[in-house]
């Protein structure tokens, strides 16, 4: 499940950056926050026992966050998708995912994964030639770069042996865990459009940069949100079922 703002805006940073100090001290202190202690309520996915200490603030951010994308994120949502039409929503979408290119590569490099980092080379190269500058992916009818498996730092600190940690919600962005959330720290300064080199260009103001923050947000709001109601249909505990299927996709995601 991709969280909201893994399409991430330039203020989150800061916060990040926090977050990152945190993952710090839990990783050099032998607590028991990092050790996985089952809940005593039923979850609504089998999965293996959850590392959740920050339950309670966890659950309060989560109700922050299901208003927000409720009376927020929802009726900008609709709004795009009633004045966009699907196949300029489907090239944008391709789009971004080629400008993320840099995370997936330093990922799999990071990984040691030299064949996944030359596939996505390939990928990012086709794509942005013969796509259109990625509007169209058309590495998807050649074989040998179709379906290549996402990577970026959360991955890489996978492949290194490092542990998820406890289990996060963080405000606006979603379900997290502290490895995922400090590798989201480092995969921001990775996506082109926050280079500082670009705001030295002629023409380029922080006025661009924004609003191409601001369409990728957009523009990425409903698969978001479709994800996010499939995980709440007929769910006991909204809050488990989110938990519980987030921990589960990332699972598969860094055994792949």
């Amino acid at each position: 499940m991709k969280t909201f703002l893994h399409h991430p805006a330039r203020w989150s940073r800061h916060a990040l950056v926090a977050f990152s100090a945190l993952w710090l001290v839990l990783a050099a202190t032998p607590s028991p926050l990092l050790a996985a202690t089952p809940t005593d309520e039923p979850d609504e996915f089998a999965v293996k026992p959850v590392s959740d200490p920050l339950e309670g603030l966890n659950r309060a951010i989560f109700k922050f966050n299901d208003g927000f994308y409720s009376f927020v994120l929802r009726p900008v949502a609709h709004g795009y998708e009633r004045a966009t039409p699907p196949p300029l929503r489907h090239g944008l979408t391709n789009f971004f995912d080629n400008l993320r290119f840099p995370i997936r590569l330093v990922g799999d490099v990071l990984a040691g994964r030299p064949k996944r980092a030359a596939q996505e080379t390939g990928k990012f190269i086709v794509n942005t030639t013969v796509g259109f500058a990625g509007l169209a992916r058309v590495s998807d009818s050649v074989p040998a770069l179709k379906d290549v498996p996402p990577a970026g730092l959360g991955t890489a600190f996978a492949a290194w042996g490092i542990g998820p940690g406890p289990f996060l919600v963080l405000p606006v962005i979603g379900p997290n865990d502290v490895r995922d959330t400090v590798g989201y720290a480092g995969d921001v300064w990775l996506i082109p459009t926050n280079w500082a080199a670009f705001d030295h260009l002629d023409g380029y103001h922080w006025w661009w940069r924004t609003g191409i923050q601001t369409l990728d947000v957009v523009q990425s709001s409903p698969d978001f949100l479709k994800t996010y109601d499939d995980f709440l249909k007929s769910a006991v505990d909204p809050y488990l079922a989110v938990r519980n299927g987030y921990l589960q996709y990332r699972e598969a995601a860094v055994k792949k």
